[in-house]
């Protein structure tokens, strides 16, 4: 079923009122809705309703509640992304979408001695990304996407760290038993080229966990995406 994320909604007398542009297009003209269909509303508390279509318009929408859903999608541990920002920005927008998706809370895109971009372009859409995965993934929480931050800044400032490297004998992020039994984790991924033999000796010396996914080389955008579901969609 089609939901919506709706911030602070009235829900005063069983019956709100949507005058959201994107959801009013979304559903009047994309969906092509009509009166009695049903819709999930959600907002940033968790709460999510059912609710039916009372009126319909190109500038707003009247709906009766129907009643609380109960909703056990969010993850048990909090995660959050450093990624290292890819050349393209087309893959940064795939691993914010799939890392929504697997439940991630957090994303700070990442610069590192190799990466070539140090600016996020056209934030907005990748914020409307975030949304609509979190929309359609059943999730009550939408993750928060920080601006760049760079890689010297995040190691120094880290809790519970894991940060991956190519193979080279490094210990499976699986063989890190006790990961899902914290509260909140860090993931670390490096660019396209790795990380720099600096930025590998600044974070031997500090709190980071250093994991591998394997023998095989992966893409930036694969080791995030592979790195988050053996975290999140572990045992859940």
């Amino acid at each position: 079923m089609q939901r919506f994320y709706l911030q602070s909604p009235d829900l005063k007398r069983n019956l709100v009122t949507i005058t959201d542009k994107r959801i009013v297009h979304q559903t009047s003209r994309v969906l092509r809705m009509w009166q009695d269909d049903e819709f999930r509303i959600f907002d940033e508390k968790g709460n999510e309703h059912l609710v039916k279509i009372i009126e319909i318009n190109q500038r707003k929408i009247l709906a009766r509640v129907i009643g609380p859903i109960e909703n056990k999608a969010e993850p048990s541990i909090n995660v959050t992304l450093y990624q290292a920002i890819p050349k393209k920005p087309a893959l940064f927008e795939l691993i914010i979408q799939k890392a929504t998706e697997i439940g991630v809370t957090e994303i700070f895109p990442l610069i590192t001695e190799r990466t070539e971009k140090r600016r996020l372009g056209k934030f907005d859409r990748m914020l409307s990304i975030i949304m609509e995965a979190t929309e359609q993934c059943g999730r009550t929480k939408v993750p928060e996407l920080r601006h760049p931050i760079n890689f010297e800044e995040v190691i120094g400032n880290i809790k519970n760290a894991y940060i991956g490297y190519e193979y080279e004998g490094k210990k499976f992020l699986s063989d890190y038993k006790d990961l899902h039994k914290e509260k909140d984790v860090q993931i670390i991924i490096g660019p396209e080229g790795g990380f720099s033999q600096q930025e590998i000796e600044l974070a031997e010396k500090s709190d980071a966990k250093s994991f591998t996914l394997g023998p095989r080389i992966l893409r930036t955008e694969t080791a995030a995406i592979s790195a988050l579901s053996l975290v999140l969609l572990n045992g859940e």
